[in-house]
């Protein structure tokens, strides 16, 4: 099967049976993390033939109490595949981005001034789903030489969580990071599209 390329303005019709893969992949993902008090998942892969940091929207999913509630105050019935191609920058990316293998980011939205970094549509979306703490790890993918920063994963809360250090190796293990094998999340990106971004190996040089 030909890879998919990441870019701006991606379509579920154009992925085809990956669209459902896509999903299937990102709700199970989402039950793991559930376990541990997350109600929704946040998946961004970056684009395709590009090392620099260029995110792309691939899926929003929410355990069932969060999208109902954030589809009868919205009036969109599945932001995953709504938002899927959105190129929308954010500091947040670039954060964790340059903080791969090292640091996971937090970010309280409680906080007035942490907010106001936040697009309006992403501000509503917030407020409306009810989810004011989320964290954000960098996704690595690779091999050896070549591993790159392929993406970023969050997962969100209503409140800040108490178990941040089970959350954080559970992030870990999924964002395949040093010390963890390549987990079937980075598997799958890999094998479905074209993966872009940062070499890790020229951020060492740089820094």
């Amino acid at each position: 099967m030909e890879k998919a390329t990441i870019g701006p303005n991606m379509k579920a019709h154009e992925l085809g049976p990956s669209w459902g893969s896509i999903r299937t992949l990102t709700e199970t993902v989402l039950e793991d993390f559930r376990r541990l008090g997350a109600k929704q998942l946040n998946l961004r892969l970056n684009e395709s033939n590009s090392e620099e940091k260029r995110p792309v929207f691939i899926d929003w999913v929410a355990v069932k109490q969060i999208s109902d509630r954030l589809a009868k105050r919205s009036g969109v019935g599945d932001w995953g595949e709504f938002r899927l191609g959105d190129t929308i920058p954010s500091r947040v990316y670039e954060e964790a981005l340059n903080g791969a293998g090292r640091r996971i980011i937090e970010r309280n939205w409680k906080s007035g001034e942490l907010f106001k970094e936040k697009r309006v549509e992403s501000r509503l979306m917030v407020q409306k789903a009810g989810l004011m703490y989320q964290r954000f790890i960098a996704i690595i993918g690779g091999d050896g030489e070549q591993r790159r920063v392929v993406g970023l994963l969050s997962v969100g809360f209503e409140s800040k969580p108490k178990k941040l250090d089970a959350i954080d190796a559970k992030m870990k293990e999924w964002a395949s990071w040093p010390g963890f094998p390549k987990s079937p999340l980075v598997k799958f990106a890999e094998e479905t599209f074209v993966v872009g971004g940062p070499f890790l190996k020229s951020r060492q040089r740089t820094s």
